[in-house]
């Protein structure tokens, strides 16, 4: 007679009790991340006609202010496949969001348990702004998907693994090579190496495990950061100090691009910044405690999620918390610090949104509800749980239905217009526009509609750039409503000639025809 096989219990607060074998399956992780993929890849091909575009979508490897050189470069590789850059962006996003999936449920597992993992997994998904950013041709989730991968080598065994480590830094290493927020890392993984101890090192041993994590990273940003340091002076070369500038000194004052192209330029340096008004800084810094806190409570993981996030925090320490459970903490921790010197953008946040979550889950595992029953098996707590999750769901419907195609779609008629009835541009021909999307579907370079008030002004402009053409839009018009005339090709001015225009919404593609001086 064939041995009878002792199956696992499932825990007493199991949100899944009638799923532990699923959950538990070693190919569970990779399962539901490949069915994310296959499914949000359909949505975003069909619905997600229009994006936001730029330099980055250019092929291009400028050292650039805000971010790093490694997006560039993968996008360029991924449209090898799909000979469009937009659509290479789209699934290079689907696809890190799948890596994200998997990453999140492979931690967590580590850290808690796999149906905690499973249900993880579950809220991530269907989360409204991780949904939208799963489409969305940027850099965010690339981003998301390299820290939280990270994330997991640093924590995935109980005993350090140098080989283990040495991978974390180095996809750290590559995050900053992304977005230079990345740099979080270089101060926030050492510290919660040496603070949470999370493999029961000494003192001294967790000091070499954090030096060593360190000086991978940067070595890793090595190569870039010298090559900024020639070019620009600076090894650490952006400025996001001037995103820290308008939170101090511009936020709810004066719009973003009256600041940029004013104020911001009196700013060359981060310590320019905090010594103009150390008072001011800390000021902000401290305000942006409660304000960026409320945002991911509120606007990130919802309100209901939030409110057991918080109590679940509160049950985590009074219990004490496991080593890396608390390592995971403090980096996200000190991720939170680092976005405190910017303006609230649930984007920003996303890779806290896993954390959120599993502090949520914390009280819907708290042992208090698992004498709260149904059918004798299923504890309250999972009940609350898939009744989240089929809320979060149809609230992402609801948003993405609307933001999934919500970009300028006269744009693309405007190019395909183009195409059909202009010879192609030459390489460097200028475009002025307030948005990059025209730029990209013209195959032409963006000039950023100047910050003038007259029309005099406005074509001295054209002049000074050497524009070619102006596109003029409901963007525009918003930003420069004393050009609004310019919506309608019939009362264009001498010098500009209205090429191709639409109806809903209005905009014009003017041919510059200005004497050159």
């Amino acid at each position: 007679m064939a041995r009878s096989t002792k199956q696992k219990s499932a825990p007493s607060t199991s949100l899944m009790p009638y799923a532990e074998s699923l959950v538990e399956h070693r190919y569970a992780p990779v399962a539901l991340a490949a069915l994310y993929f296959v499914v949000m890849v359909w949505i975003a091909l069909k619905y997600h006609v229009v994006g936001d575009y730029g330099d980055i979508l250019e092929g291009k490897l400028p050292i650039e202010d805000f971010h790093g050189p490694l997006y560039p470069l993968v996008l360029a590789a991924v449209s090898l496949v799909t000979s469009d850059l937009f659509h290479a962006g789209v699934v290079l996003s689907v696809l890190s969001a799948a890596v994200v999936l998997w990453g999140v449920y492979e931690t967590v597992r580590r850290l808690v348990r796999a149906d905690v993992a499973a249900m993880a997994v579950l809220f991530v998904a269907v989360n409204p702004t991780f949904v939208q950013y799963s489409y969305t041709a940027g850099t965010d989730m690339f981003f998301f998907a390299l820290v939280m991968t990270a994330t997991w080598a640093l924590l995935k065994d109980a005993e350090r693994r140098s080989s283990a480590l040495v991978v974390s830094a180095l996809l750290f290493g590559l995050a900053y090579l992304t977005r230079y927020n990345g740099i979080f890392a270089l101060a926030g993984v050492p510290a919660a190496i040496l603070l949470a101890d999370p493999h029961g090192h000494p003192w001294k041993e967790r000091a070499r495990t954090a030096g060593l994590f360190a000086g991978v990273f940067l070595l890793t940003i090595a190569p870039w950061g010298i090559y900024a340091l020639v070019e620009k002076g600076n090894f650490f070369y952006n400025r996001n100090y001037l995103n820290i500038a308008y939170e101090m000194f511009g936020r709810g004052k004066v719009g973003w691009d009256a600041y940029w192209y004013g104020a911001a330029s009196q700013y060359q340096s981060l310590t320019q910044v905090i010594l103009a008004d150390p008072g001011a800084f800390i000021a902000t810094v401290g305000g942006n405690i409660a304000d960026h806190l409320v945002g991911d409570l509120g606007k990130l993981v919802g309100w209901p999620t939030g409110i057991l996030a918080v109590i679940g925090t509160a049950l985590l320490f009074r219990e004490r918390p496991d080593r890396r459970l608390l390592t995971l903490l403090l980096i996200g921790a000190s991720f939170f610090a680092l976005l405190l010197l910017v303006f609230y953008g649930e984007r920003f946040s996303l890779y806290l949104l896993p954390l959120y979550v599993v502090l949520a889950l914390r009280t819907l595992t708290w042992p208090a509800l698992a004498a709260w029953r149904l059918w004798g098996t299923v504890q309250i707590g999972g009940v609350a749980a898939v009744v989240l999750v089929l809320w979060q769901f149809a609230e992402s419907r609801s948003f993405n239905r609307e933001q999934i195609d919500s970009g300028p779609a006269e744009v693309v008629q405007v190019g395909r217009w183009f195409e059909a009835n202009q010879p192609s541009p030459k390489p460097g021909t200028i475009v002025v526009a307030r948005k990059p999307h025209i730029a990209y579907y013209l195959g032409m370079t963006l000039e950023m509609f100047p910050p003038v008030t007259t029309q005099e002004e406005l074509f001295d402009a054209l002049r000074r750039v050497n524009a070619s053409y102006l596109y003029y839009s409901p963007m525009e018009a918003g930003l420069r409503p004393q050009f609004q005339y310019l919506l309608d090709p019939a009362r264009a001015p001498s010098g500009l000639r209205p090429l191709v225009s639409t109806a809903v919404p209005p905009a014009v593609l003017y041919r510059v025809e200005l004497n050159q001086p």
